[in-house]
C-alpha cells in the first residue's frame, strides 16, 4: 500500500536534527542577550542610599536661647528654613532626583554664631564611586546655597559632610523627638474594631500593666518619663506593682521596665475629669531605638486648630464594654471646638480649658476602654510628631454627638516641667 496524502505532507514538514539545533542555538543566544540587558539595566539603575551627618553655619536675628531647645516652635521653624534650603540647593543641581531628604537634628553655638547639625540622605546608582559621589555632594551644597536667601544667613564654605552607616543615621534620629519609621496607613483603621498597627508607627506608645494586666496607655517623652492619665492611679496607687511595656504587643513585648514612682496632678480630684494627667518614672531608662523613643512635648504656646488632621493610638476593647487587644491599633480622627463640643447635644458645658475633643460628631471611630492615658498625636509642617492630648473619658465609645474627650497637653506643659525638668 502507499501512504496517504496527509502522512506524505506530515513527512515533508521533519525537520534535519542540525536545523532544530541551530534555531535552538539561536533562542539560547538571544534569551542570554535579553538576560544580559535586563541584568545591566537592573544592576545600572539600582540605586543605594547614602547617608551624611552634615555641619552647616549660619547666623540669625533670633538668640540662640530662642531656637536651641528641641521641640519649641521656634526650633521647628529654624530647622524648617534650613532644611528648604538644603533641599532647594539639590533641586537647583544635577543631583535633584539624588536628594531624599534633609533633617536638623540639633543647634550649637559658637564664637561667631550657630552650626546646624543635620542628615542628608541621597540615592546613588550603585554603579557610581563613593568618593566622587560624596565630593560631588559637598560641592553642591558649596555652590547653591550661595543663592540662598535667608534669614538666617547661612555660610556655604562651611559646609562640612561625613558619611555613616543606616545604623549610625537611624541612631542620630531616633534620639530625636517626634521621628517615625513609616506612615499611617489609610484614614478607615480604628481602634474601635480597627487594625493593628506595624513595629515603628507609633514608637511612643507605652502599656502600662497592674500585676501583668494591661490597664491604661501611656507616652513616653524622655528616657526615663511616661505621661498618662491620673484616673489610671486612681485606686492602683502602688508603683512596685505596676510595669511597663513598649512595643505594638502586649506579648510579646518589646521592652518591659518597672516604675519607680507614681505623679498624680495634685488637683485631679475623682469623680471630676478636670486636671486628668500623671507622671510615672520608670525604674530605668529606655534606649532608643527604631520601635521605641520618645514623642515631642508642645511648648504651652503651641496652637492645634480645630479641624487638625490626629491619631490615637492604644490597646484597647474594640467597642464599648470590651477586653483589651494584645496588638496597637491607630485611628485618625479630627480636632473639634471646644465650643462644638459644648453643644447641649454633645457634652453641654463639661468641656474645660484643659480638655479638648477629637473625633467625629457622626461617632463610628473613637479610643475605648483600655485607651486612657495614651496618646493623641499631631505631625508639624516637618513631619515630626506632637503630642496634643492624653485619652481621658467620653460617654461611651464612638456615639454619636459625644466624640472622645483629652486632657490638653499645652494646658499642662509648664506642670511637666516642673516635676521632670524636661
Amino acid at each position: 500500500m502507499y501512504p496517504s496524502a496527509a502522512v506524505r505532507a506530515r513527512r515533508r514538514v521533519c525537520l534535519e536534527p542540525w536545523v532544530i539545533g541551530l534555531i535552538t542555538f539561536i533562542c539560547l543566544i538571544v534569551l542570554a542577550v535579553c538576560i544580559g540587558l535586563i541584568v545591566h539595566y537592573v544592576r545600572y539603575n539600582q540605586r543605594k542610599t547614602y547617608n551624611y551627618y552634615s555641619t552647616l553655619s549660619f547666623t540669625s536675628d533670633k538668640l540662640y536661647a530662642d531656637f536651641g531647645r528641641e521641640a519649641s516652635k521656634n526650633f521647628t521653624e529654624m530647622s524648617h528654613r534650613l532644611e528648604s534650603m538644603v533641599k532647594n540647593a539639590f533641586y537647583k543641581s544635577p543631583l535633584r532626583k539624588e536628594f531624599v531628604k534633609s533633617h536638623v537634628i540639633k543647634f550649637s553655638q559658637e564664637k561667631h554664631g550657630v552650626l546646624a547639625h543635620m542628615l542628608l540622605i541621597c540615592k546613588f546608582r550603585t554603579t557610581e564611586d563613593p568618593a566622587v559621589v560624596n565630593k560631588t555632594v559637598q560641592r553642591v551644597l558649596h555652590e547653591k546655597l550661595r543663592d540662598a536667601s535667608g534669614p538666617p544667613k547661612v555660610d556655604p564654605e562651611s559646609v562640612e559632610i561625613k558619611k555613616i552607616n543606616k545604623t549610625e543615621s537611624d541612631n542620630y534620629l531616633n534620639n530625636c523627638c517626634g521621628t517615625r519609621r513609616s506612615k499611617p496607613t489609610g484614614q478607615s483603621l480604628r481602634i474601635v474594631g480597627g487594625t493593628p498597627v506595624e513595629e515603628g508607627e507609633w514608637p511612643w506608645q507605652a502599656s502600662l500593666r497592674w500585676d501583668g494586666v494591661h490597664r491604661c496607655g501611656a507616652t513616653l517623652i524622655n528616657a526615663t518619663w511616661l505621661v498618662s492619665a491620673a484616673h489610671c492611679f486612681r485606686m492602683y496607687k502602688d508603683p512596685t506593682r505596676w510595669t511597663v511595656s513598649f512595643g505594638v504587643t502586649l506579648i510579646p513585648a518589646k521592652i518591659k521596665r518597672g516604675l519607680r514612682r507614681i505623679i498624680v496632678h495634685e488637683k485631679y480630684k475623682y469623680p471630676s475629669h478636670d486636671y486628668d494627667i500623671s507622671l510615672a518614672e520608670l525604674s530605668s531608662p529606655v534606649s532608643y531605638t527604631n520601635a521605641v523613643h520618645k514623642v515631642c512635648l508642645p511648648d504651652a504656646s503651641y496652637d492645634f486648630h480645630p479641624g487638625d488632621e490626629m491619631f490615637v493610638t492604644g490597646f484597647g476593647a474594640l467597642q464599648n464594654d470590651g477586653i483589651s487587644q494584645n496588638h496597637l491599633r491607630q485611628v485618625q480622627v479630627t480636632l473639634i471646638d471646644t465650643k462644638t463640643c459644648n453643644e447641649p447635644q454633645a457634652y453641654n458645658g463639661a468641656i474645660t480649658p484643659r480638655m479638648l475633643c477629637a473625633g467625629f460628631l457622626t461617632g463610628k471611630k473613637d479610643a475605648c476602654q483600655g485607651d486612657s492615658g495614651g496618646p493623641l498625636v499631631s505631625a508639624d509642617v516637618r513631619d515630626i510628631w506632637y503630642l496634643a492630648g492624653i485619652v481621658s473619658w467620653g460617654d461611651e465609645c464612638a456615639k454619636p454627638n459625644k466624640p472622645g474627650v483629652y486632657t490638653r497637653v499645652t494646658a499642662f506643659r509648664n506642670w511637666i516641667t516642673s516635676k521632670t525638668g524636661i
